[in-house]
């Protein structure tokens, strides 16, 4: 599809890039960077440049695919924020970053809700189905610190989820080995160590049971693809919703099609050395979780109300 934009009064002095972002906010910013880099841009007929200043009467002209301009933006609430991070709660069914749908993901959030040369970049990601709290750093210095943070497990990280109810101690540390399988964008679990594969390590711990259901409260200690859905099946705990590694017929009796599993709790355990020491100890709770589903009891949870959960 080509577009042609003729440049009004408020629109002259603004930088082309920003230009064509506020009068088609669903373009990604990737997507319009990419057309400059590729020269696929056009004012009054000669290939445009990044940053180009914009006079009253310019006509800009592109070719793009319609999918980008029917994308419909999400609303994704901060919990927390300062000078270097973000923290938000990110809603079920929205991908961290862009895929082949280009469904509205949390990149394009940050497009459509911060500027400047240097954006902000997320430090981890989440499922499309689960929801929750996700750490967004807001530049590269504060990047690369909190990866390393994480690497070295200094940031814990805890989930709320709804399982299959099984026989199983009240609490526990789970230890297997998993492989990534990126072509069937799955991923496989072994009890013993073997070739591909590598090791994670996930707490659990139930909360309450209601029926054929448990609410449990799980920490993972590393951070691989689908970590908890996955492991969290292999020992029979599958999580209501889940397609992919859950009970199909639990799935189907609850009418659940949305994984329930959700990110509400992040502490800082980083020292008080490097620009991120003053969060040493910092603790950031999603109060209230709701998962996807209509269970009396168990749909909306109060966190610090919930006995059991250690905050």
């Amino acid at each position: 599809m080509t577009i042609e934009m003729l440049i009004e009064k408020n629109f002259a002095g603004m930088k082309l890039e920003k230009a064509i972002k506020k009068k088609y906010p669903t373009i990604p910013m990737s997507v319009i960077f990419k057309l400059l880099r590729k020269g696929r841009i056009r004012v009054n007929f000669e290939v445009a440049q990044k940053g180009q200043i914009l006079q009253f009467g310019d006509l800009i002209s592109f070719d793009i695919e319609e999918k980008y301009l029917d994308q419909k933006k999400v609303e994704i609430s901060k919990v927390y924020e300062d000078d270097n991070i973000i923290v938000i709660d990110k809603p079920y069914g929205i991908p961290s970053h862009p895929d082949t749908n280009n469904e509205y993901s949390v990149v394009n959030w940050i497009e459509d809700n911060y500027s400047g040369n240097q954006l902000p970049a997320l430090c981890h990601r989440l499922d499309r189905n689960t929801s929750g709290l996700m750490i967004i750093a807001k530049n590269r210095q504060v990047l690369n610190e909190m990866l390393k943070y994480m690497s070295r497990r200094a940031i814990k990280k805890k989930y709320l989820c709804i399982t299959k109810k099984v026989d199983l101690p009240k609490s526990g540390v789970l230890v297997h080995y998993l492989k990534k399988d990126s072509k069937k964008s799955k991923v496989y679990i072994s009890d013993l160590p073997a070739e591909g594969y590598s090791e994670i390590v996930t707490r659990y711990k139930i909360i309450r049971g209601k029926d054929d259901l448990l609410l449990v409260d799980v920490e993972i200690e590393t951070g691989k693809t689908h970590q908890i859905r996955s492991q969290l099946a292999h020992v029979g705990l599958c999580i209501l919703g889940d397609s992919k590694y859950g009970d199909w017929a639990l799935n189907k009796k609850y009418n659940a099609s949305i994984q329930c599993l959700c990110a509400y709790y992040l502490k800082f355990d980083i020292g008080r050395k490097g620009i991120l020491r003053y969060l040493d100890g910092k603790k950031i709770v999603k109060d209230i979780v709701e998962f996807p589903i209509h269970i009396e009891n168990l749909s909306k949870i109060n966190v610090y109300k919930e006995r059991g959960l250690e905050l």
